[in-house]
């Protein structure tokens, strides 16, 4: 028989191995981490020497000029695996300044197992003495228990100390920490294993932010000159961007730029709610109720974050302009870009994410942009910067290997409302993005004759003969490469606009008939009421009377739309008379929410007949009423006036819809017919170019006139008559 027993629990030294190797996922963010405690102690700058003797071979030092350690903070913090003592002290304070610090699970120490097998620190703080600790990773392994893995403190000259601190930090601080790992695991003479390190310490600081108290340098060599890790200034003048605030209920004020050659030369701003950023990426997903309140979306519970998101385009023209304005050499603007390339996430000025090369993109932008309809940003174009803080976001927590932020509900709601963010930055920069130097309406082999490679491989040639460089051979690669994907990009709309054309029509055909099979057993029922006299009282004959005309409504609509997915439409003769088609047009818009403050001003001779189609003439007016109300939501006196004029032919007339909103500026004009272009924050960018192919069909034409007729945006387009 058992008696009850205690057991206590206990972990084998081994795990200093899985604290360290297995946990912290490369080299690079093992050094990341090591450096990120240096700025937890309030260091101004950070020394990285990659060394070698003939005594120890090669080392590794971080030396900083920071607040040091005292032998009491080694024991019960440096020493306590997985201690809390960040978590209790939040912040560090210095000469009256105060820093939040960037961890606080207790486990970035143990990134330095996973460097090497041996380790020294040395660290003096004001409050003690100078002294060091050696540690050997290995021997700690194989011990037989936890209590048998000792930390012995030695005394150390403060002088020397000092003095490698100074002239590596280039300060005058009076203290600091010298941490020494050697017996190293890994080989860091490879260059492109530093220029990896570069990349992961460039992000660690914010390139966005002036901080002014925190650097970094790296020197290859014991008297090798310094490294500044720091980024180019184009970096600080994007071609595009946006920036803005979350507040606490989820709402984004943004504000964007358009700024080539670093001049600004367009900005705009707005405000998105929740119900609008909670859609991300994932368009018209969402159903609103009858109360108005959106199905599906909890209250927002992130907190309040910044954000801006800096962009370029990398064709060879978009590069030469950099290149030009900036003296920056071609292939240095790629590298220079790849450094911070993609989002990352700040808490309180520090890096959190991504820690790696295969994180950096976390939120899926090129996996999207593969598929995406529209013009769509990688990660390879962007640097942005979406700073948290640990008081305003403290559900946004690091997973155990510092690799991701743990997958909870304010996690998803922090992904979709960046998603948002980079949707509305998508389509604003698609309406400014410079005009390829293409055909206007190119064919399918406009796009794929750029694509034959034999005149890259005549120019390599004539450069290899010529004795060219490798990196002149690279930039020509690149140069070829960037123009390969911007013509692939608009290939890929195409095609994708075309197979969602078609399959539009098929799933339309389904629709309409399952509408009138559900409108004819409705009716059925309805009729069936009626002749057994069911109608008891006043109240219920109203509502009978209602569905009665609800009923009559959906099969008119129904009607009107299903002929346009028949093949032979355009071969049958159509009369629609205008002003019925135009007020039946404004009833269905004026079931939006967005049009039900709208006033609709109508003059329209009665006599017009239209020989289009009524559910083609629907299509086009309902997208530009749509669009219309879209813009007037911040004005006040909302209007929209439709109006005809007549022409000189008498085979066609002109409608005109004008609207008193917000309009459409100049250098907007024509971009707004292309495909995937669109200024709406959820939009598609797909209203007007049916518009305009429903019209080419009976060759008739749209145009924006500016400045419109109630000085917002005014559309024109003609239609043929009898």
């Amino acid at each position: 028989m058992i008696k009850e027993t205690e057991i206590s629990m206990k972990f084998h030294p081994r795990a200093f191995s899985a604290f360290g190797s297995d946990l912290v996922t490369n080299d690079g963010v093992a050094l990341t981490e090591l450096v990120k405690n240096s700025y937890d102690a309030y260091a101004s700058c950070v020394a990285i020497i990659f060394g070698s003797d003939s005594g120890k071979g090669q080392y590794i030092e971080i030396i900083d000029d920071g607040l040091g350690m005292t032998q009491e903070i080694v024991k019960n913090a440096w020493a306590v695996i997985a201690t809390p003592y960040k978590m209790e002290h939040p912040s560090v304070e210095r000469n009256g300044k105060k820093r939040m610090v960037s961890g606080n699970k207790g486990l970035g120490r143990f990134s330095a197992a996973r460097l090497g097998k041996k380790m020294q620190i040395i660290t003096y703080n004001e409050d003690d003495d100078c002294f060091s600790a050696e540690i050997d990773w290995e021997t700690f392994i194989k011990s037989e228990s936890i209590d048998r893995c000792k930390v012995f403190l030695k005394e150390y000259s403060r002088n020397i100390l000092l003095k490698e601190i100074t002239e590596k930090t280039k300060t005058t601080s009076k203290t600091g920490t010298i941490i020494k790992i050697y017996d190293l695991n890994d080989d860091w003479t490879d260059i492109a294993k530093i220029n990896s390190l570069k990349s992961s310490l460039a992000r660690l600081v914010s390139p966005f932010d002036n901080v002014d108290d925190f650097s970094i340098v790296l020197y290859l060599g014991k008297m090798g000159e310094p490294i500044k890790i720091e980024s180019h200034p184009f970096i600080k003048n994007p071609v595009y961007s946006i920036s803005g605030e979350v507040d606490n209920q989820g709402n984004v004020e943004w504000i964007y730029k358009y700024a080539p050659k670093g001049k600004v030369l367009k900005s705009k701003k707005d405000i998105m709610d929740w119900n609008t950023a909670s859609q991300g990426f994932d368009r018209g997903n969402t159903t609103l109720t009858s109360e108005g309140n959106t199905k599906g979306i909890e209250a927002y519970s992130c907190g309040a974050f910044s954000f801006e998101i800096r962009a370029w385009d990398l064709d060879t023209d978009s590069v030469a302009d950099i290149h030009e304005t900036f003296n920056i050499k071609k292939r240095e603007i790629r590298q220079t870009i790849s450094h911070y390339k993609g989002l990352s996430v700040y808490r309180d000025n520090i890096l959190v994410l991504p820690k790696s090369e295969a994180t950096k993109d976390w939120l899926g932008i090129d996996i999207r942009r593969v598929s995406a309809l529209g013009k769509r940003l990688s990660t390879s174009q962007i640097v942005g910067i979406l700073s948290i803080t640990s008081e305003n976001n403290p559900e946004l927590k690091d997973t155990t290997d510092r690799e991701k932020l743990v997958d909870t509900d304010e996690y998803k709601q922090f992904c979709k409302i960046t998603e948002s963010i980079i949707l509305t930055l998508e389509n604003l920069r698609n309406l400014d993005k410079k005009p390829n130097n293409i055909l206007k309406n190119p064919t399918l082999t406009d796009l794929l004759s750029p694509l034959e490679p034999s005149a890259l491989e005549s120019k390599i040639e004539l450069m290899i003969q010529g004795g060219g460089s490798s990196e002149d051979i690279l930039d020509a690669i690149h140069e070829y490469s960037a123009d390969t994907e911007k013509n692939l990009n608009e290939l890929n709309d195409r095609l994708i606009y075309y197979a969602q054309t078609a399959s539009l029509g098929s799933i339309a055909v389904v629709i309409m008939h399952e509408i009138r099979s559900g409108m004819t057993v409705i009716k059925r029922f309805l009729n069936r009421i009626k002749k057994l006299l069911l109608i008891p009282d006043e109240r219920t004959r109203e509502y009978f009377e209602d569905a009665e005309a609800s009923h009559q409504r959906l099969l008119e609509v129904a009607n009107s739309f299903a002929p346009l997915y028949k093949r032979d439409i355009y071969k049958e003769k159509h009369k629609t008379q205008v002003i019925e088609a135009v007020k039946s047009s404004v009833r269905l818009i004026k079931a939006k929410k967005e049009a039900k403050d709208v006033d609709f001003d109508l003059d329209i001779n009665q006599d017009f007949i239209c020989t289009m189609h009524i559910g083609e003439f629907q299509t086009i007016l309902i997208n530009l009423l749509d669009n219309a109300c879209y813009w007037l939501r911040n004005t006040e006196n909302k209007k929209i006036r439709i109006s005809t004029r007549t022409l000189p032919d008498n085979k066609k007339i002109e409608l005109v819809v004008s609207d008193n909103g917000t309009g459409v500026i100049e250098e907007e004009k024509q971009k707004i017919f292309q495909p995937g272009v669109t200024a709406k924050p959820q939009g598609i960018g797909m209203g007007l170019v049916i518009v305009t192919e429903l019209l080419n069909n009976h060759n008739c034409k749209i145009r924006l006139e500016t400045p419109g007729e109630y000085k917002g945006a005014t559309f024109v387009f003609d239609i043929p008559i009898e």
